[in-house]
């Protein structure tokens, strides 16, 4: 299969990166010193959309997941009216009953999740150390899509003149207003189910704004449209000969995009759900 060269530049650092030319979803991270790779279930894989790029880690760390649940008293207590109760009796009785104790569900928060990444380099820093870090950082900003340019006042104005609306459209685009990083809620098709999109393209197309970050531990779990809610990256000060650093070691805390359901929860342990997200990045 023919490859395609992607360029990615970092800094002053210029990297030619091979592609695969049916994905379009550039790896970074791991590479197996002997040329071999690791089976998937030793394989923490991080992909987002927005940015094409898969972020893989030996899993070396356990996994945290926490899911809570909020309840509040199904009968409201007075305060006032148990003061006053137990200062009649003298402390003898109260308002409170085993009854008035019992609670309501009120919902439960989304499911949290948090992991410990490690980079090393073997053959190469950039790709190994310094652009995993840069992309998993990247996921959790978001994009100017400006590109610190400005706004195009007199390109407005021109527009305006001329009711050219294709214009019109490029110059508010360079309005400085940030674009939200992860998923949007104002648009829910194609977000949960990444199933009927074949390539890349047709999965930003679907999107139409906004990303899908996907995480896979090993086959085990497979979470699809998650927030990157902090990126805590330890940069060792092991400069190689190029001044990229030869290892990283990084903190992440996911969230489950919305309230985690019992058949949600089921379709994470799915293998099913994990082959999906193969066939997404074409990963054989």
């Amino acid at each position: 299969m023919k490859e395609l060269i992607h360029t990615t530049t970092f800094a002053s650092n210029s990297k030619s990166v091979d592609q695969k030319k049916n994905a379009g979803i550039t790896e970074c991270g791991y590479i197996n010193p002997d040329g071999k790779s690791l089976p998937p279930d030793y394989l923490m894989r991080i992909t987002s959309i927005r940015n094409k790029c898969t972020v893989v880690s030996p899993i070396q760390d356990s996994i945290k997941m926490k899911s809570t649940s909020k309840w509040e008293p199904f009968v409201p207590t007075s305060s006032l009216g148990n003061i006053l109760t137990q200062t009649v009796t003298g402390g003898r009785r109260s308002l409170i009953t085993k009854a008035s104790s019992r609670r309501v569900w009120t919902g439960s928060s989304p499911m949290t999740l948090s992991v410990h990444l490690k980079f090393q380099s073997v053959k190469d820093s950039f790709m190994e150390v310094t652009e995993p870090v840069r992309l998993l950082q990247s996921m959790a900003l978001p994009k100017d899509p400006s590109n610190g340019k400005g706004f195009d006042v007199q390109g407005m104005f021109n527009s305006i003149k001329s009711f050219d609306i294709s214009e019109s459209w490029k110059a508010l685009s360079t309005i400085p207003m940030l674009m939200p990083p992860g998923p949007k809620p104002f648009t829910v098709e194609g977000l949960l189910d990444l199933e009927g999109f074949k390539t890349i393209n047709d999965t930003i197309e679907g999107l139409k704004g906004g990303d899908v970050i996907i995480i896979e531990w090993g086959r085990l779990l497979t979470f699809y449209n998650v927030i990157v809610q902090e990126v805590v990256p330890t940069i060792f000060n092991m400069p190689d000969p190029t001044g990229n650093p030869v290892k990283a070691e990084v903190d992440i805390t996911f969230e489950t995009y919305e309230m985690m359901t019992v058949e949600g929860l089921e379709k994470v342990f799915d293998k099913a759900t994990w082959a999906k997200a193969q066939q997404l990045h074409n990963i054989k």
